[in-house]
């Protein structure tokens, strides 16, 4: 009998417990209410962007991801019809009978957003010059700075990569493409340029020199010039000058290029050399005159003393040319 009146107390226990569960369920009810207005940070617009919805956790849940499409660009907005997000929840089968919707007549949806600002692209431009340089005894200066296709960028991690050109020199008009990435996506590639001064030892002749005077270290020295406005081909280098010849006659404190200059010749016109043909097995020489002037390794014309012929040699040194059987 005591067994039966335990049973029987308990099976109360669960029948209540489960009548009162009933009865806190019975109690939410679902209603969802739908703003005029909302701001989206994603590229993906779901139902738990734009409403506040009431319901049991596991139903909110499943509402809040009912999508509606795409969200506009950044800083951009888009309008939905009321009436169609209504019929896109409506359209649910598990949706309680007697849930409440509330929706305007139409939703403004913008898309939240953030840019780079030009001072932040200055500040790369020339960090990467400063970077590319740094090797060099160099200065530099930055002027008519120009940012080109920046804008609105989504909520995200920015992260911005500099490239360019593999043979653009970082003097005079510089033109970089900057790839913008939110969150490891491409967003954007901008283009930063912007002109470059660039200051170096440049070699300039220290006194006037005549045409064809072979230059010593007396004759020239080194200044700081903005190379930027001089021609690609400045000599910035004593070495490559000391001992070259100078092909017109120059003023005091020009600056050197390498069309200026170049080597003295080893042999001249009229120069008597020793003409050399040679081959495996024979070996011949022969007295010969310069007939053009040539540097080492030039090919000149000479005049064979013995026929009177003139042949194209190949200057070996100041006094020997090889002709090439």
């Amino acid at each position: 009998m005591r067994n039966c009146n335990t049973i029987l107390v308990a099976s109360i226990i669960v029948i209540a417990t489960a009548l009162g569960f009933c009865e806190a369920w019975a109690d939410v009810r679902t209603s969802i209410r739908i703003m005029e207005e909302a701001w989206i940070k994603g590229e993906k617009v779901y139902l738990k962007d734009i409403a506040g919805i009431q319901s049991t956790p596991r139903l909110k849940e499943r509402l809040g991801a009912i999508y509606l499409g795409y969200a506009p660009g950044p800083a951009r907005h888009k309008t939905l019809k009321g009436s169609w997000i209504e019929s896109k929840i409506r359209s649910r089968r598990w949706l309680p009978a007697d849930t409440v919707v509330s929706v305007p007549e139409s939703v403004m949806i913008s898309r939240t957003w953030q840019s780079i600002q030009e001072k932040r692209f200055s500040d790369l431009f020339n960090g990467y010059i400063a970077r590319q340089l740094k090797a060099c005894d160099v200065d530099f200066r930055v002027t008519r700075f120009k940012v080109i296709g920046n804008g609105s960028l989504p909520e995200g991690k920015i992260r911005v990569e500099l490239v360019r050109q593999a043979d653009a020199r970082l003097l005079g008009y510089v033109s970089l493409t900057a790839i913008v990435r939110v969150d490891g996506k491409i967003e954007r590639r901008v283009v930063l340029s912007g002109w470059v001064d660039r200051f170096e030892n440049v070699v300039c002749t220290s006194r006037p020199l005549r045409r064809s005077s072979i230059i010593t270290e007396d004759d020239v020295s080194t200044k700081r010039r903005n190379i930027s406005k001089l021609p690609y081909n400045v000599l910035t280098s004593m070495q490559y000058v000391i001992g070259k010849r100078v092909k017109h006659a120059l003023k005091a404190d020009t600056v050197l290029l390498a069309n200026m200059v170049e080597d003295p010749p080893l042999i001249k016109k009229g120069d008597r050399v020793t003409i050399v043909a040679e081959s495996s097995t024979i070996l011949v020489t022969a007295l010969g005159i310069a007939q053009t002037k040539g540097g080492p390794g030039d090919q000149i014309r000479v005049k064979n003393c013995m026929n009177r012929k003139e042949i194209i040699a190949r200057i070996v040194n100041a006094s020997t040319v090889k002709v090439e059987f």
